[in-house]
């Protein structure tokens, strides 16, 4: 077994994926190291790192020594690695490459920097705080080391959740295919609704599908088109997948155990498998249902048909490469996971040239550096050699990346979809309408079926392990359909010089005739450019001649803006136009200057040439003339040139909105923090407000004179800024942040201790201020309370801090002193007193007396004479004592003196002091 697994496995072990994919929050920051934070297993559960390890990018000048290590105590449990001073420190005991050597493969793999990602496993902690702080102390270090140029914490992706309806025995051997009805004769073709939807489901539209069929007639995939399915692992047994994998004959012709084709993996038959770092693939629930959309056999009279599956024809339809990093183990139903970048890099290499995604990485809405450079490499690398050129055997140059855009039914940036070069896929359900789970967000690329919650049958279709089929649901779902329209559009149009670019023009602008924000006004512009269309995404016109200019209608002032009017314009070799352009600008606009002006996209997919088009462009400043500029353009990118005119902007005044002055928000506990928002309408209008991205768990209600936000403690510890937006009824709109911090209190603490006091009669007034003994961590004020123990020698009075204390009678005094913060945490401390007296000496003791007489003297004396008389008044000891504050005890050795009876005589200040005592 391999070290690392070995090393991170109890991490990994304790996070089980559950049963399906309506997926957690997808993922990660960064590489602004300022963001990395502690976290606790028992936080948050859809937020998990490995505690025990944090992932660093090293620097050039540093990789060499690293290596050097590495090779010499490669295989050993523990390395040495004192010669790295800061590793050292670190309290590191491993070095892990995040993207293995990759043989032939590492030169590119060199020159991008990839060598030069570690995970660096330190010593695990028996305690959770005791690991974390460890951890942090590690990054600390990291972060200030000149060998290190990137510190990152090991975010852990998940599977999005999802049930799974496996058919039964009965409802497959049920399934016959009628005669010339269908395009194959899979028997259950008929049953995969989201390549061909009639409308008889329930809730279900006609035609809310791929539109699969018509594409079929122009292609059905080709097996030079590699798709890397970056999952849990297929089922290479699968009957309805076996003949579409892909196969390194290399390694299946090899020798077992042996890098046969030196690409740096030992037995990668099928792909590799990186949740376990073997080259067996372990089959999984959602990695085969995955792979079967893309990619299932067609047309083999058996189970489903994948989107790129062939014709039925030897040698016909996509290959599906594993790139297994999700492992379930069949016995004990433990899961693991690891190997993401590692998997998404090996895809490049190893000739795939789409990425399918249906997994993330909870909570966080910034790409890890590490996930970023995986992605950046595909899309540079795929259907390439070492140098960057296009290989004679691959379909395209350079690969696309596609991921699933989350189950959370949220709008953020979920990661890695949102990240820009990715397509994205949100989830479709039978109707047009987005599936309640998907996410949402301007990020979006596109939109492709995932599911109907409500209905088994109104969910996605495929295969399962085991010779298996069933139905799934979430974005998991979607995003496979687009990816196998991607291989659809390689398998049609891929050569040599055909590039990743073309393919994501033809895959974005393939779109249905059908206004996915008509059928989604809720979430207008947030899900994507459309619904994929299959079928025009293999339509072959090169679309050379832009459409024709577009004319003005009307341009009406409205108190929300300027409503705009026009009509659809055809396209010679295109129909109709694709889209439009609206550009608005306050200076005078021209062919030559439109690329300086803002613009809004319009996309009317169900508009038919001569029907009117509107579109009302908000946020605009009030009492201003805007120029504005009308375009049409194709799929292709050809734009018309544009039609001009110019309006006055309506006299719409924004609310009004007024935060009063407040310390900085800081929660923690149960605590909450009421913060009231006054808003006003300078016109008098109604106004609403919009919470933009995550709440992270702050309330926010309406109130007689705005807002009231409560802020309490619901997402992690670390820095937030609640943002809303205030519009009023005609749009006009003021934008507010708020940011807060959620912190983990820690209670007050005892500085330093309360001394004991022997306070002298009469003289016995004093006071303490406790704020300097007592102390917080958090720098919160703290409240104190004093409480006396039974039958007290002392009357006490708090006054804030100030404890003052005053004589009552002689004897001894115990105060009991709580110090309590803002969130009810205490520190207790005791303070002992005792009245004695006012005399130099206050006690001596012991006696009887073996060999050392303890004298206590007055708290105030610095220095006093002490003699020892016999019993006939003769001089037997004598010793000057200097005292310094707060030892006041002086000890004098009479184990030389005979038992008997002695006085003691002490004199300080002019005062005498005389006791007897007895040595024994």
């Amino acid at each position: 077994m391999n070290i690392r697994y070995i090393l991170l496995s109890a991490a990994l072990a304790t996070l089980a994926l559950g049963t399906g994919c309506r997926k957690a929050e997808l993922e990660a920051p960064s590489q602004d190291t300022s963001a990395l934070e502690m976290e606790q297993a028992s936080e948050m559960p859809n937020r998990k790192t490995v505690l025990h390890a944090v992932r660093l990018k090293f620097a050039p000048n540093q990789i060499d020594q690293v290596e050097r290590i590495v090779k010499e105590q490669a295989g050993k449990p523990r390395m040495d690695l004192s010669s790295i001073p800061f590793l050292k420190e670190m309290k590191a005991v491993y070095l892990y490459r995040v993207f293995p050597y990759a043989g032939k493969f590492e030169p590119r793999t060199r020159r991008e920097g990839m060598h030069l990602w570690y995970d660096v496993v330190f010593e695990r902690e028996i305690s959770t705080a005791a690991a974390q702080q460890v951890r942090q102390r590690a990054i600390e270090i990291a972060q200030q080391s000149s060998g290190v140029d990137i510190v990152e914490l090991i975010r852990i992706p998940r599977l999005p959740k999802t049930s799974v309806t496996e058919l039964s025995a009965s409802e497959l051997s049920a399934q016959t295919r009628t005669s010339g009805t269908l395009p194959t004769d899979d028997p259950l073709l008929s049953k995969q609704w989201h390549y061909h939807n009639d409308g008889t489901l329930i809730r279900a539209k006609r035609g809310a599908d791929i539109n699969l069929y018509k594409a079929w007639g122009v292609e059905m995939g080709r097996s030079d088109v590699i798709v890397s399915i970056v999952d849990g692992g297929i089922d290479v047994q699968h009957e309805d997948l076996r003949e579409n994998l892909f196969i390194n004959t290399a390694e299946m012709r090899g020798v077992s155990g042996r890098d046969d084709d030196g690409n740096g993996f030992v037995d990668d038959v099928y792909g590799y498998n990186f949740a376990l770092e073997q080259g067996r693939i372990t089959p999984h629930s959602h990695g085969t249902h995955v792979a079967g959309t893309v990619a299932a056999r067609s047309n083999n009279n058996r189970g489903v048909a994948g989107v790129a599956g062939g014709d039925g024809s030897p040698g016909s339809g996509v290959r599906l490469m594993s790139c297994q990093t999700f492992h379930t183990d069949p016995t004990s139903g433990q899961s693991r996971n690891g190997g993401f970048e590692a998997a998404i890099k090996y895809g490049a290499d190893n000739g795939a040239v789409i990425s399918q995604n249906s997994w993330g990485i909870p909570g966080y809405e910034k790409i890890d550096a590490s996930l970023k450079d995986a992605v950046d490499y595909f899309i540079k690398y795929a259907g390439c050699d070492n140098d960057g050129n296009q290989l004679p055997g691959s379909p395209m140059k350079g690969g696309v990346v596609i991921f699933a855009a989350g189950n959370d039914g949220l709008e953020y940036r979920a990661m890695p979809s949102a990240y820009a070069p990715i397509i994205s896929v949100a989830a479709m359900s039978t109707n047009f309408e987005a599936s309640p789970y998907t996410n949402r967000g301007t990020w979006v690329t596109i939109m492709a079926p995932g599911g109907d919650i409500y209905q088994h049958n109104g969910q996605v279709l495929s295969t399962l392990p085991g010779g298996s089929y069933g139905y799934m649901q979430g974005t998991s779902m979607a995003c496979p359909h687009v990816s196998g329209v991607a291989a659809l559009i390689v398998s049609e149009f891929g050569k040599m010089g055909f590039t990743n670019e073309e393919l994501k023009k033809r895959l974005t602008t393939a779109i249905l005739s059908e206004d996915i924000n008509r059928h989604n006004p809720r979430f207008f512009g947030r899900l994507g450019i459309g619904y994929v269309d299959a079928f025009a995404a293999v339509t072959s016109n090169p679309g050379a001649v832009a459409p024709k200019i577009p004319q003005w209608q009307s341009v009406e002032v409205t108190p929300r803006g300027l409503e705009a009017s026009w009509l659809a314009v055809e396209d010679a070799d295109d129909e109709k136009a694709f889209g439009y352009k609206v550009y608005y600008s306050t200076q005078s606009l021209s062919q030559t200057n439109l690329a300086q002006a803002q613009y809004q996209k319009v996309i009317e997919p169900e508009t038919k040439v001569g029907e009117q088009i509107a579109r009302l462009l908000e946020g605009l400043e009030a009492s201003t003339t805007y120029h504005l500029a009308l375009t049409a353009y194709d799929r292709w990118g050809n734009e018309s040139a544009p039609s001009l005119t110019s309006a006055k902007t309506h006299a719409n005044r924004r609310p009004i909105v007024r935060v009063p002055q407040h310390e900085p928000i800081r929660v923690s506990g149960d605590e909450t923090i009421k913060l009231p928002i006054e808003i006003s309408d300078p016109d008098g209008d109604t106004w609403h407000y919009e919470i933009l991205g995550s709440a992270q768990g702050t309330i926010v209600r309406r109130t007689d004179k705005g807002l009231e936000l409560i802020f309490r403690v619901v997402a992690y510890v670390g820095e937030y800024t609640l943002r809303l937006k205030i519009s009023d009824q005609h749009g006009a709109s003021e934008e507010l942040s708020i940011p807060f911090e959620i912190y983990r209190n820690a209670a007050p603490s005892l500085e330093r201790p309360f001394a004991k006091r022997y306070l002298p009669q009469g003289k016995a007034e004093t006071s303490y201020d406790l704020d300097d003994f007592f102390t917080d961590p958090d720098g919160d004020e703290l409240v104190y309370t004093v409480k006396l123990l039974d039958n007290p020698s002392v009357r006490i009075q708090l006054t804030g801090s100030r404890l003052t204390i005053r004589e009552e009678k002689l004897g001894p005094s115990v105060i009991v002193i709580e110090a309590v913060d803002p969130r009810g945490q205490k520190a207790v401390a005791t303070l002992q007193l005792e009245i004695v007296p006012d005399e130099i000496v206050h006690l001596v003791y012991p006696t009887p007396v073996l060999s050392t007489l303890n004298v206590r003297v007055a708290e105030y004396l610095r220095s006093i004479s002490l003699r020892i008389l016999g019993a006939d008044g003769r001089e037997l000891l004598s010793q000057r004592a200097k005292l310094a504050p707060g030892n006041q005890i002086v000890k004098i050795q009479v184990s030389k003196l005979s038992p008997g009876t002695y006085t003691l005589y002490a004199e300080a200040e002019g005062k005498i002091y005389r006791q007897t005592f007895i040595k024994r």
